[in-house]
C-alpha cells in the first residue's frame, strides 16, 4: 500500500467557535459571513466537514492570504484527467487490481467537495498529489507493457520449441505481430493465444493423426463395400476444426477428439467384421462354384447369396455382419454337404460311343470323336486330321542340345502313322480340336488346364472329358521341347509316350475310361491323377 500523506488540517479558529470578538474590535465582514454560514449548517458529519472546511478557509483569511481559487480547479481538472486516464488504461489491458490504491485514493479526495473541487486539492502542494498519480500510473503501464511483451515473446519461443519445423513464414508472421503491438492487452493477447497453441500442438497433431486414420479407414470400407458413416463428415468437421483459432479449437478439441476415437473404434470393428464376412462370401461362392461343377441345383443357395449381399451393403454394425457371415457359412457347408452326397455315389454318362484309333497316333482324334457322340455329332478321326493339317518337318537338336520340333497347340505334329520314340510322329494339343468340335457345332463346356478334382465334377455333372496323360498311367519326368516358333512344348518322350483318353464314369474311389486302344476299362483315381498330372489338360464336351 501506498501512503499518502494528507495536509494536516489546523483546529477551528476562535472565530469559527462563536468566541466573543476582543474588545475596541469589529469582526470583518467576510468573518461575519463565514459565522452566520456555519450557524446555519446542521448537526452531524455533514457538520463537522462543513465546519472544518470554513476553519480552513477561515484560517487562510485570518492569516491575510487570499484562496486562489484558479489553482484548486486546475488541480482537480488534472486529477479528473489523470482519472480519466486510468479507464484508457483499463481499456488497454491494465489489471484493475494495479489502480485500485489509485482509485481510493481518487475517491477520497471526492468525497468532500467545496465549490466542485475536492477538499484536498485546495490544501497547499495539492498539485504534488496529482503529479504523483500520474507518475504511478505511467510507471505501471510501462511495467505491464514490458511484463506482458517477455511473456509473449516467452509464449512465441515456446510454440516454436514444441513445433519443432515450421515455415519461415509462419515464425514470422508472430514476430511481425510482436513488432506492431503497442499496448498491453495486445501483448496479452498474443502471448495468451500462443499459449493456447502450443498447449495445442500435441492436441491438433493427435487430431490430424486420427482424421488420417480414419480417412484410411473410409478408404478400406469403399474398397470393401460398405457404409463409412460417418467417417466422412467427422473429416469435414476435422478439416473446419483446423481453421478455427486457438480458443475455439480449445473449446473443441476434447468433444472432437472423443468423437474420433469412438468412430475409429465402430469403423475398426466394421472393418474386422466386414472382412471375415468376405471371407465367408468368398468360401460359400468357392463351395457353390464346386457344387455347379456337379450338376447340382443350386438356385435357393444362390439367392441367399445373392440376398446376403443386399445386406452386407447396408449393414452399419458387427452385428450385422456377423449375422450375414452365420448365414454364408451355412450357404458353404449346404453345398459341400450336396457335393459329398454326389461323391457318395458312381456316376456313368451314358450315350458315349467306344471308337478304337484307326491309326498309330491318333489317340486324340479317337477321344474327341468318342466324346462327340455325347451331343450327335459324328466325326471320323480322318476327317478331324484333314482339317488339322500336319507340320511334318523332321524334329532335330540344335547347336545348344535343345530338340526343336512342331507346335502340337496348333497343329498335328508330325506324321500319324508315325512313332513318338524315334521321332517321326507325335499328336496335337487341346486348341486344334476345340476349333474343330466347335466349327461342327459341338457345345464345349471347358477347357485348357485344369485339376483331376474338375474332371471328376465335369463327369459326375454328364459331361464326357478327353484328357492328356501318359501312357501307363504313371508319372515321368518332363523333356519339355522347343517349337520352330520359338514356345516350349510339355513332352515326356521319347521313351514314356504320352496317350489321349476320354472320360466317361466316376466312383467314389476309380474312373471309367474309354481309351482308344485298350477300350473301356476302371482306374484307381490315384492312378488316374498320377498319369494326368504330367499334363493337367482336357476339354470338357457338354
Amino acid at each position: 500500500m501506498i501512503a499518502v500523506e494528507r495536509p494536516a488540517l489546523a483546529p477551528p479558529p476562535a472565530e469559527a467557535q462563536e468566541a466573543p470578538e476582543p474588545s475596541g474590535k469589529q469582526p470583518s465582514a467576510r468573518a461575519r459571513r463565514l459565522r452566520a454560514w456555519a450557524v446555519r449548517v446542521p448537526s452531524g458529519g455533514g457538520r463537522v466537514a462543513i465546519v472544518l472546511t470554513v476553519a480552513l478557509l477561515a484560517g487562510t483569511a485570518g492569516g491575510g492570504a487570499l484562496l486562489d481559487g484558479r489553482t484548486a480547479f486546475d488541480v482537480q481538472s488534472r486529477a479528473a484527467a489523470a482519472h480519466q486516464n486510468w479507464a484508457v488504461m483499463r481499456a488497454d489491458g491494465i489489471p484493475d487490481s494495479e489502480l485500485a490504491i489509485l482509485e481510493q485514493e481518487w475517491v477520497y479526495s471526492q468525497k468532500v467537495k467545496f465549490l466542485g473541487i475536492g477538499m484536498e486539492f485546495w490544501s497547499p502542494g495539492a498539485s504534488s498529489i496529482v503529479d504523483r498519480w500520474q507518475s504511478q500510473a505511467a510507471a505501471i503501464y510501462a511495467a505491464d507493457l514490458v511484463r506482458y511483451r517477455a511473456r509473449a515473446v516467452a509464449a512465441d519461443q515456446g510454440l516454436h520449441e514444441a513445433l519443432g519445423v515450421e515455415p519461415f513464414v509462419q515464425r514470422k508472421a508472430r514476430l511481425d505481430a510482436l513488432s506492431v503491438a503497442t499496448r498491453p492487452d495486445e501483448l496479452a493477447a498474443l502471448g495468451a493465444d500462443w499459449s493456447v497453441e502450443t498447449k495445442l500442438v500435441p492436441i491438433d497433431r493427435n487430431i490430424a493423426s486420427a482424421a488420417g486414420a480414419v480417412a484410411n479407414q473410409v478408404l478400406q470400407a469403399q474398397n470393401l463395400g460398405i457404409r463409412s458413416d460417418p467417417g466422412p463428415a467427422l473429416m469435414t468437421r476435422a478439416g473446419d476444426y483446423a481453421t478455427l483459432g486457438a480458443l475455439e479449437r480449445m473449446a473443441r478439441a476434447e468433444f472432437l477428439t472423443r468423437t474420433m476415437i469412438s468412430t475409429r473404434k465402430d469403423l475398426q470393428g466394421r472393418l474386422d467384421a466386414a472382412g471375415v464376412t468376405q471371407q465367408a462370401f468368398g468360401h460359400a461362392g468357392s463351395e457353390i462354384d464346386t457344387a455347379s461343377l456337379y450338376g447340382i441345383d443350386l438356385a435357393a443357395l444362390q439367392a441367399r447369396v445373392a440376398s446376403n449381399r443386399a445386406a452386407y451393403g447396408n449393414a452399419a454394425t458387427v452385428a450385422e455382419f456377423n449375422t450375414i457371415t452365420g448365414d454364408l457359412n451355412q450357404v458353404a457347408a449346404a453345398a459341400d454337404g450336396a457335393v459329398n452326397v454326389v461323391l457318395s455315389q458312381t456316376h456313368v454318362i451314358s450315350g458315349v460311343a467306344l471308337y478304337y484309333q484307326d491309326h498309330p497316333l491318333s489317340c486324340e482324334e479317337a477321344a474327341t470323336s468318342m466324346a462327340l457322340t455325347h451331343q450327335g455329332i459324328n466325326l471320323s478321326q480322318d476327317q478331324i486330321l484333314a482339317e488339322l493339317g500336319a507340320d511334318r518337318r523332321a524334329e532335330f537338336v540344335d547347336s545348344s542340345g535343345r530338340v526343336r520340333w512342331g507346335n502340337p497347340y496348333e497343329t498335328f505334329v508330325g506324321n500319324v502313322n508315325g512313332s513318338e520314340s524315334n521321332f517321326t510322329g507325335y499328336g496335337t494339343y487341346y486348341p486344334p480340336l476345340v476349333r474343330i468340335a466347335r466349327a461342327h457345332g459341338a457345345r464345349i463346356i471347358a477347357y485348357g488346364s485344369m485339376s483331376a478334382a474338375t474332371i471328376y465334377a465335369r463327369v459326375i455333372a454328364g459331361h464326357p472329358v478327353v484328357a492328356f496323360a501318359t501312357w501307363d498311367w504313371a508319372w515321368h519326368p518332363r523333356r519339355d521341347y522347343l517349337s520352330f516358333d520359338g514356345q516350349w512344348i510339355p513332352f515326356i518322350g521319347p521313351y514314356s509316350a504320352s496317350h489321349v483318353y476320354t472320360v466317361v464314369g466316376v466312383s467314389p474311389s476309380s474312373v471309367l475310361i474309354n481309351d482308344p486302344i485298350r477300350g473301356q476299362y476302371w482306374i484307381s483315381k490315384g492312378s488316374f491323377q498320377a498319369g494326368y498330372s504330367d499334363f493337367n489338360e482336357a476339354i470338357v464336351f457338354a
